[in-house]
């Protein structure tokens, strides 16, 4: 087969099909009645998309083998499916393989896919994943196939979007990612009518954030989207946020990282384990890296993180872990804050005697750095600050500076109390109050310093039921009567809580009447079966939630549980609630998916290699 084949016959809707064929024991790919607004069934001339199937044609020539795999290559391998066969590109976790660039010799505007395989270590599916970009793009996609092997371990291509755009002239770059296997199979590109391409252009307009469906929240660790990527550039960053463009997604809360440990060049925090020699992890000691060299190239992840969010018509809220300061081994010298270190006297006592390793708020001065770590990220003028209190308690226990404001305002001491004392969470609450309007008073007088007109917001992570919100000090009714809280994400995932599922009866009854915005969370990494999440989040609406708060998504990433192509897909939707609640009855569509029959040597059957060993 030639590198450009018309292939026909893919773009049909059979009905749901089995996994195999028990009698012929050939692979089926799964199907759906109902397609993502992606996929390339979609559009009205899939069955003319010319496919491009010969991938050894990439440039340069020298950054391939045919033969035995080499560093810093793409291995080329032979695959064939039921209806077309070619050659496909291959990297390992560690090979490095280069940028390469294929010809893509077509004109006018397509839609582009690529089909990914799956990977398999022998046994079952693996991760991966690898990045495209057409030349004339600037930044990179991650892609990967999340798929899950068919019944005899049959690996399966997953077609993958890219992007529409007019290709004259243009050619793909394909890439590696850090640590990942990853094997490409074919180019898809799909003509598309006058009216497609005037419809898709006239769709890319961004719309604000909380009109019509975008209506989600995405938080961003500060970890988790620099180690596995190993960026290099402001570019590598910015391909975290690829993919997320004219999603449901309308606010990012955007963590500094921890408490005083931040990824920005500050005078007042410090990167976490700019010190270390000794890691605990390899991805530890990559992130620290990754930061150390970004920071002397002149490049802020964070400022980098608020440009994209611009770009992309989000808000933009900086946020606190108020607990993240310091950890314990294997940790100790990766999460190290020095003002931790610096400030003994200021850490958590617990009734006994017993310090902890945390920082107490009912210290001033631990407030006031906090408040100073604020006041350096609103340089960027995001349009909020805030604090996610799920990470994570105890904020203050029994040390000095707790018991002498328990004895000033109830005239006893705090030790001689029972832990459940309703006066210990008045404490709790009239410090941490004292601390939000100390934020709300940063934020309007750096906003007047600014020349700025409009108010700065503050959002919180809170806790599931307003028993947990009681204990830890977290006053909301006093908050949203005085305007200290704008927008509430409510998480379940918080230790020293009940880790029960949000109270959304209490919630609704706390911000009713109000402009306070409530977003109970789901978590990218627990997203569990398809249908599961899609009623969770119908459930969410039903009882009262403004939006969706999406903990840690990524756009390459797939399902938890029963791999089943994108997680984003359906993270990114979360707005369109009409189709969130009939996914959760009907299922979430599934992605356009071919089973392999050759892959290098492997010729698949029933009679699956790797036995041996």
């Amino acid at each position: 087969m030639s590198a450009l084949t018309l292939v026909a016959g893919l773009h049909g809707l059979p009905s749901l099909a089995l996994a195999t064929d028990a009698k012929e024991h050939k692979p089926v790919a799964p199907t759906s009645a109902e397609l993502m607004p992606t996929d390339a069934r979609r559009w009205s001339q899939h069955g003319k998309a010319v496919m491009l199937t010969d991938l050894s044609q990439v440039a340069p020539e020298t950054a391939l083998t045919k033969g035995q795999r080499e560093k810093g290559k793409w291995k080329v391998i032979p695959f064939a499916t039921a209806e077309m066969k070619g050659w496909a590109l291959s990297t390992y976790s560690f090979t490095h393989a280069p940028v390469v660039d294929l010809p893509l010799n077509a004109k006018g505007w397509h839609a582009v896919y690529l089909g990914v395989s799956s990977v398999s270590t022998g046994f079952k599916e693996a991760k991966n994943g690898m990045r495209a970009k057409l030349s004339g793009e600037r930044i990179f996609k991650r892609m990967a196939n999340n798929m899950g092997l068919l019944p005899n371990r049959v690996d399966m291509i997953q077609d993958e979007f890219l992007t529409v755009a007019k290709l004259d002239d243009q050619s793909l770059q394909i890439g590696s990612l850090p640590n990942l296997p990853a094997t490409l199979c074919y180019v898809k590109l799909v003509p598309l009518t006058d009216a497609e391409a005037s419809a898709w252009s006239t769709q890319q307009q961004n719309t604000k954030p909380g009109e019509g469906t975008r209506t989600s929240i995405a938080t961003f660790d500060g970890h988790s989207w620099i180690w596995p990527y190993a960026p290099e550039t402001k570019d590598d960053l910015l391909a975290s946020f690829r993919g997320m463009e004219n999603t449901d997604i309308g606010k990012w809360w955007f963590q500094v990282l921890g408490a005083d440990l931040v990824i920005y060049p500050s005078k007042v925090g410090n990167i976490p384990g700019e010190n270390t020699t000794d890691f605990p992890t390899r991805e530890h000691e990559w992130f620290v890296n990754s930061i150390k060299d970004l920071h002397k190239k002149g490049i802020n992840p964070l400022e980098v993180a608020r440009e994209a969010a611009r770009e992309q018509g989000v808000e933009f809220h900086v946020m606190l872990r108020p607990a993240g300061w310091k950890a314990s081994m294997p940790y100790e010298e990766t999460f190290d804050s020095k003002f931790y270190h610096a400030h003994p006297e200021w850490r958590c006592v617990d009734r006994d005697g017993t310090p902890t390793m945390h920082m107490s708020h009912a210290v001033p001065e631990v407030r006031q750095h906090l408040l100073d770590i604020l006041s350096e990220t609103l340089e960027l003028q995001p349009e909020g600050v805030g604090i996610l209190f799920h990470r994570g308690m105890p904020l203050m226990l029994w040390e000095d500076a707790f018991c002498a404001r328990f004895k000033e305002m109830h005239g006893t001491e705090a030790r001689d109390v029972d832990e459940d004392d309703p006066r210990l969470q008045a404490t709790r609450a009239a410090i941490m109050t004292d601390f939000l309007r100390q934020i709300r008073t940063l934020l309007d007088d750096t906003a007047k310093k600014q020349g700025r007109t409009e108010r700065y917001k503050i959002s919180l992570g809170t806790f599931s039921k307003e028993a947990d919100n009681k204990r830890w000090g977290l006053d909301l009714p006093l908050w949203i009567k005085e305007g200290l809280v704008d927008d509430l994400g409510v998480a379940w995932f918080a230790h020293h809580t009940s880790f029960a599922q949000p109270d959304m009866v209490y919630y609704k009854k706390l911000v009713e009447g109000t402009k306070v915005g409530l977003y109970p969370f789901v978590i990218s990494w627990k997203s569990g079966q398809p249908k599961d999440l899609c009623t969770k989040v119908t459930n969410f609406y039903k009882a009262g939630a403004t939006g969706i708060a999406v903990w840690d998504p990524s756009v390459e990433v797939g399902w938890t549980e029963k791999p089943h192509g994108n997680l984003f897909e359906v993270l990114g939707r979360l707005g369109h609630r009409e189709d969130i609640a009939r996914w959760s009855k009907q299922g979430v569509p599934v992605p356009l998916a071919i089973p392999l029959k050759k892959l290098d040597e492997n010729e698949y059957s029933r009679w699956f290699p790797t036995t041996g060993f």
